[in-house]
């Protein structure tokens, strides 16, 4: 069974019933980070609640578990779980570990919040300093995902925006930006289980509100990211980066469904690559009838997110594109791929269930889009508007 990385839903009561163990008490510990897990409602406000994936993260948590457990222990960071058990009720969940097994204590019920807007997405943040304050927060985000593209766009070939299915659980990057912003907590990371987030319009919108980006450039399986492989890297104090994405091509390449990509963006080089590439943009204009060209990474009917290097190979000349691959490899410091990725898109793109990669950056771009239900809305992001003459005008 396949889905798109942005499913994450889990069941309260389960979750807070259910333990790794029965007994003991969590050991007083110095608090050097807070890993927050963040799974609002990826369905919509109806039943039956269509997409929702609670026994694939369900197995993510206990996953997440049994690594700490093998490793006998969080060390210095807390782990909190915000999860949505249906339109209506969330909890804010802390996961402990007693020297023996792991436990699940909730701190805070959440009755008809809304969670996606960037007060609502604030008051969470604010939730998760009282109960673990920190000096570093780094932040797991489930659910479905489209890159930039905004929210709303619910029917959209079936795919999902930044949050559920309905435009009413979803919010735009610019949300989670500033929820994070009002709650003054900037991340070390910031970790999508979704599709279609290692973008340079997503990393440009979040490149003030952390560090890195972990995500996918494309969808993936079921399964979603590896925690039992890679999770003592991600909740170090000083993650290795470089073992996540491996841990990721490793689970993958050898599973029964190989297919699958991970990045990991720094997004502090994000603004040296918004002033290259508006060089570029005052330098060259793409021919559109190179489009059906350039490295596909998606499963659309018409392409939206373009692999960022072949763009380059395709717009600029031989000494730009020299500058441009310096560029990315420091925006880019690690990427991983399989050699195609899957679509569950097969029934809008001509029956296309694979695509081969051939060239990878490990970073989408949209700008060369010509699909006609977004090619307007792309000079709407902050990406477009920092790297394109202000003349340039979105379509209504």
């Amino acid at each position: 069974m396949k889905r798109f990385l942005g499913y994450c839903v889990l069941t309260v009561l389960t979750l807070v019933v259910v333990s790794c163990s029965s007994n003991g008490s969590e050991p007083t510990r110095s608090t050097e980070k807070t890993l927050f897990v963040f799974m609002p409602w990826s369905s919509g406000a109806e039943k039956p609640y269509t997409h929702n994936l609670y026994t694939y993260f369900s197995t993510n948590i206990q996953d997440m578990e049994t690594a700490i457990a093998g490793q006998h222990g969080l060390g210095r960071t807390r782990l909190l779980v915000y999860i949505a058990q249906s339109p209506t009720r969330a909890a804010l969940i802390e996961i402990r570990y007693t020297g023996k097994a792991c436990t699940r204590d909730t701190l805070k019920h959440y009755a008809d919040y809304d969670a996606m807007t960037a007060a609502g997405i604030a008051g969470i943040l604010g939730d998760v300093r009282t109960h673990a304050e920190a000096d570093t927060y780094a932040m797991i985000i489930g659910c479905h995902g489209t890159g930039w593209l905004p929210r709303g766009l619910t029917g959209y070939y079936k795919t999902r925006a930044f949050g559920g299915t309905e435009a009413r659980f979803q919010a735009d990057l610019a949300d989670l930006a500033d929820g994070i912003t009002r709650a003054a907590m900037p991340m070390q990371f910031i970790a999508f289980d979704d599709c279609y987030m290692a973008g340079i319009e997503v990393a440009y919108d979040l490149k003030d509100v952390t560090h890195y980006l972990i995500a996918s450039t494309s969808e993936i399986m079921a399964a979603g990211l590896p925690y039992r492989t890679i999770w003592p890297y991600l909740c170090a104090t000083t993650p290795n980066y470089e073992a996540i994405v491996n841990g990721f091509y490793s689970y993958y390449s050898h599973g029964t469904y190989p297919y699958g990509t991970l990045s990991v963006i720094d997004c502090q080089q994000t603004e040296a690559m918004a002033q290259l590439m508006r060089t570029f943009n005052a330098r060259y204009t793409f021919d559109p009838t190179q489009e059906n060209r350039l490295q596909k990474l998606d499963g659309m009917g018409q392409t939206i997110f373009f692999d960022m290097g072949s763009y380059i190979s395709h717009l600029c000349d031989a000494a730009d594109v020299s500058q441009f691959d310096a560029m990315v490899a420091r925006l880019v410091p690690y990427h991983v791929h399989t050699p195609k990725i899957y679509t569950n898109l097969s029934q809008v793109n001509g029956g296309l269930s694979t695509v081969d990669i051939n060239t990878f950056s490990g970073i989408t771009i949209s700008d060369p889009t010509t699909n006609t239900y977004v090619a307007g809305r792309k000079s709407l992001t902050a990406w477009w508007k920092a790297t394109h003459t202000q003349s340039t005008t979105a379509a209504e």
